[in-house]
C-alpha cells in the first residue's frame, strides 16, 4: 500500500503579518465612508496666476506648449531637437518634479463652425452645402477631430505662498527659454485657464465651463465645485465610471533596452479619449553615480562567486553565465556615461488615462494601446486597486501617487519626444489648403492673418496648380465679401466658364 506524501504543514502568520495584510486590504477597499468628489481631486487651493497649492506643502503651475515639425525635419534638425530636449530635462535639478501630459480628446460637434462658410441668401448657397459637407467629411477623415493638446507641469516644495511665486518666476523664464530654443511656442496658463483644462478631463463627455473668481465670494463655493463630474465611482478592480464614462489607467512596462522615438505619436493617434503622462523626477548625480557603482561592486562579487563555483566544479572559471557578463558591461557603460558624458539619471513613471462611452468601447480602446506598447517590446499594464490614484496622478497637477518607477538616463528620457508635426488649422475665414501629408489633417489657413499674405504656386506641368488657384479662388467667393481680380494672359478662366 502506497504512503500518501505527507503535505506541508502551512505556516501560521504572526500578528504582524496579519495586521500588515489587513491594512493592505482597507486600503484597498476604503475606509468605508461617504466621500463627495471634491474629497477626490487632490489639490488644496487654486490661485488666479495659475499657482496651486497641493498636499504637503507642495505648488505647481502648467505650462502649455505647441507642436514643432519634428517628423519633417530633416536628420540634424531631429538631431538638434533631441539635444535641446536633453538639454531640457538636464535643467530641472531633482527638487523640481516634471510632469509631461499628452491630451487627446474629442472636440465634439463644433467642427462645421471652424470652417465659415455660411449661407448668405444669394445663389451660391447651394455650393456652400456641397461645399461644408466636403469639408466635414475631410475633417472626420483625419485626426481633426481630436483636440491634442501638450502640457508641462512642475512641481515645487515651499515653505510659503510668496516663496513659492519668487521660485516658479526663475523657473517659468528658464522652461520658457528652452521651449523657444527647440521651436515650440509656450505660455504659462493662470488659474482659469488651468481649472478649464482640469474641467475638460474631468467631463469627457463634454460640457461648457462657466466660471469666474469674483463668483467665489457669493456664491461660498470653492474652485473644486466648478469642475467636479457629476459622480466617480472606484468600485471595481481594473476600471472606474466618471460620470457616465468608462475609464482605465494603465502604465508601461519599459522592457526594451532602446526605445523608438514614435512611440509616444503612435500611442496618441490611437481613436477616442487617451492621455499620456510622463511623472520625471532627477536623481542627484552623487547618489545615482554610488548607486551604479554597488550595483557594479554586487555584479563583481557575484562573478567571483561563479569562478570559485567553477574551480572547485573543475571547469574553465572564465566561462560566466551570459546574463551576469551582460549586466556587468552595462553597468560599467553606464557609470562612464555618468561621468564623462553629459548624462543624468531619472526616475520616471507612464501612465495611460483611457474613457469610453461604453465599457466594450474602454476595452478596444485599451487593446489597441496595448498592441501599441507591444511593437516596442513594452507591456502595457492596467492598475489594480490604484483607479482612483491613476486618475488624479493623471491630471496635470504635478502630484504622482503611483510608485511604479523606471530609471532612466537623459538620453533614453529623450527618446520620448512629444513632438510630431506642427498644424496649420485656423478658424474663423480661413480657407481649405488640402491635407497634411505626415498627418492627413486638414491645413486651414487665414492668409490675411499670417506674416506674409502674398502666395506664390509653383508645379511640374499637370501637377495642379490651376485647380489649386481656382478652388482657392472657389472659397474666397463662398466664403467672404471680397472682391476677386483675375489677370490671366492666357484667357484660360474665362474660356473656362464660358
Amino acid at each position: 500500500m502506497r504512503e500518501k506524501a505527507e503535505r506541508p504543514a502551512k505556516r501560521r502568520l504572526t500578528r504582524a503579518e496579519r495586521k500588515q495584510i489587513e491594512a493592505v486590504i482597507r486600503q484597498a477597499k476604503g475606509d468605508g465612508k461617504v466621500h463627495t468628489v471634491q474629497d477626490s481631486i487632490p489639490f488644496q487651493n487654486m490661485f488666479s496666476d495659475g499657482l496651486c497649492r497641493l498636499e504637503g506643502g507642495a505648488f505647481s503651475k502648467t505650462i502649455a506648449f505647441e507642436d514643432v515639425n519634428y517628423r519633417l525635419a530633416g536628420p540634424e534638425d531631429q538631431r538638434s531637437i533631441f539635444e535641446s530636449l536633453c538639454d531640457f530635462y538636464n535643467g530641472y535639478d531633482p527638487s523640481i518634479g516634471v510632469q509631461v501630459t499628452l491630451d487627446s480628446r474629442s472636440g465634439g460637434s463644433a467642427a462645421d463652425e471652424l470652417f465659415g462658410i455660411t449661407r448668405q441668401g444669394n445663389d451660391l448657397d447651394p455650393i456652400r452645402d456641397e461645399a461644408v459637407d466636403i469639408l466635414r467629411m475631410q475633417y472626420k477623415r483625419g485626426n481633426n477631430g481630436y483636440v491634442k493638446t501638450k502640457y508641462v507641469t512642475l512641481t515645487i516644495e515651499a515653505e510659503n505662498l510668496p516663496a513659492a511665486r519668487a521660485r516658479f518666476a526663475r523657473i517659468e523664464t528658464d522652461t520658457l527659454n528652452r521651449f523657444k530654443v527647440m521651436g515650440a511656442a509656450a505660455r504659462v496658463l493662470d488659474g482659469k485657464e488651468r481649472l478649464e483644462l482640469l474641467y475638460n478631463i474631468l467631463h469627457p463627455e463634454g460640457g461648457q465651463f462657466a466660471f469666474e473668481w469674483d463668483w467665489l465670494p457669493a456664491s461660498g463655493l470653492s474652485v473644486k465645485d466648478f469642475i467636479s463630474p457629476s459622480s466617480f465611482h472606484f468600485g471595481e478592480t481594473r476600471t472606474f465610471r466618471i460620470g457616465k464614462r468608462y475609464g482605465a489607467v494603465s502604465f508601461l512596462q519599459i522592457l526594451a533596452p532602446e526605445m523608438h522615438d514614435r512611440i509616444l505619436t503612435d500611442f496618441m493617434e490611437a481613436d477616442g479619449n487617451i492621455m499620456v503622462t510622463m511623472h520625471i523626477r532627477g536623481i542627484n548625480q552623487n547618489e545615482a553615480i554610488k548607486m551604479v557603482k554597488r550595483k557594479i561592486t554586487d555584479l563583481d562579487a557575484m562573478k567571483i562567486q561563479e569562478q570559485k563555483r567553477a574551480v572547485r566544479s573543475g571547469y574553465d572559471m572564465d566561462i560566466l553565465p551570459s546574463d551576469l557578463s551582460t549586466y556587468g558591461g552595462a553597468a560599467k557603460d553606464l557609470l562612464t556615461d555618468l561621468q564623462s558624458r553629459n548624462e543624468r539619471m531619472f526616475n520616471m513613471t507612464f501612465l495611460v488615462l483611457h474613457t469610453a462611452e461604453t465599457r466594450q468601447k474602454l476595452e478596444i480602446a485599451v487593446s489597441q494601446a496595448a498592441s501599441v506598447a507591444q511593437t516596442y517590446n513594452c507591456f502595457l499594464t492596467r492598475l489594480d486597486f490604484q483607479q482612483e490614484d491613476g486618475l488624479m496622478s493623471s491630471l496635470p497637477l504635478g502630484l504622482n501617487r503611483i510608485k511604479i518607477e523606471r530609471s532612466l538616463t537623459t538620453s533614453a528620457l529623450a527618446v520620448f519626444v512629444p513632438f510630431v508635426t506642427q498644424e496649420v488649422f485656423m478658424g474663423g475665414d480661413a480657407i481649405y489648403y488640402g491635407l497634411n501629408a505626415l498627418s492627413n489633417n486638414m491645413i486651414l489657413l487665414d492668409r490675411k492673418q499670417s506674416r506674409c499674405p502674398n502666395g506664390l504656386v509653383f508645379g511640374t506641368p499637370g501637377s495642379g496648380k490651376s485647380m489649386s488657384c481656382k478652388r482657392e479662388i472657389t472659397f474666397i467667393m463662398l466664403m467672404t465679401q471680397d472682391n476677386v481680380i483675375i489677370c490671366d494672359p492666357e484667357d484660360e478662366v474665362r474660356q473656362e466658364v464660358a
